[in-house]
């Protein structure tokens, strides 16, 4: 399913007005839906932490920095992008900001094209973010359904254990293991054993493993 720009947001954050009011004429051009904040606690404040978009965010908000607001927002796994675009900035700064995650850090002027392509590319990013959080938390609560008995049936399945081992590794009949089985993909909602590997893939095998093989008595 391709995606829909629409979905996200643009926040400018910035305390001079006359740069809010600029930015947002050329990100306007684009259709975006936009907020505009003069201080990085009104952002923070006004954002759904689990909604994509893309912030367009001054180093120094008189408030707090930038790089705080970026902080936060990392903690909170917001799946916002950062776009620092500010008055002053040294190579350091923009190197932790990288480093901490921000799509790109630009000192003014800016030409236009260039926040346009920018925004555009890290709004895309940070949709797509979104969609594969939403996914990951949806299997994670999927195998949380799962009983004991299952979690091991599927982590002898998922490694390539006929029914017949496993129906001697866990000292229950094969018939059993099929009914496990089949209650494990139904409670996954796979459809086969590779879409039950995809889901597996995207939480972390290393995740299931450990919670898949309880101690046993």
């Amino acid at each position: 399913m391709p995606l829909d720009l629409h979905r996200g947001h643009v926040y400018i954050v910035d305390p001079d007005a006359r740069n809010r009011a600029a930015c947002r004429a050329l990100l306007a051009s684009l259709g975006y839906t936009i907020g505009e904040y003069a201080s990085g606690s009104t952002f923070l404040d006004a954002i759904d932490p689990a909604a994509p978009g893309c912030a367009v965010l001054e180093a120094d908000l008189g408030d707090m920095s930038g790089a705080e607001v970026q902080s936060r927002l990392c903690a909170l796994r917001c799946p916002v992008a950062v776009v620092f675009v500010t008055r002053q900035g040294d190579v350091s700064a923009a190197v932790a900001a990288i480093r901490a995650g921000a799509a790109n850090y630009l000192v003014k002027p800016v030409r236009e094209q260039q926040l346009l392509d920018i925004v555009n590319g890290a709004l895309w990013r940070s949709i797509a973010d979104a969609g594969h959080a939403r996914t990951r938390q949806a299997i994670v609560a999927h195998l949380a359904l799962l009983t004991v008995r299952e979690r091991q049936v599927l982590a002898q399945v998922v490694n390539g254990a006929s029914y017949d081992s496993v129906s001697k590794e866990l000292g229950i009949t094969k018939r059993t293991v099929e009914a496990h089985r089949r209650r494990i993909m139904e409670k996954m909602g796979a459809r086969s054993l590779p879409q039950l590997m995809d889901q597996l893939a995207e939480v972390g095998w290393t995740q299931l493993r450990a919670s898949a093989l309880p101690p046993t008595h």
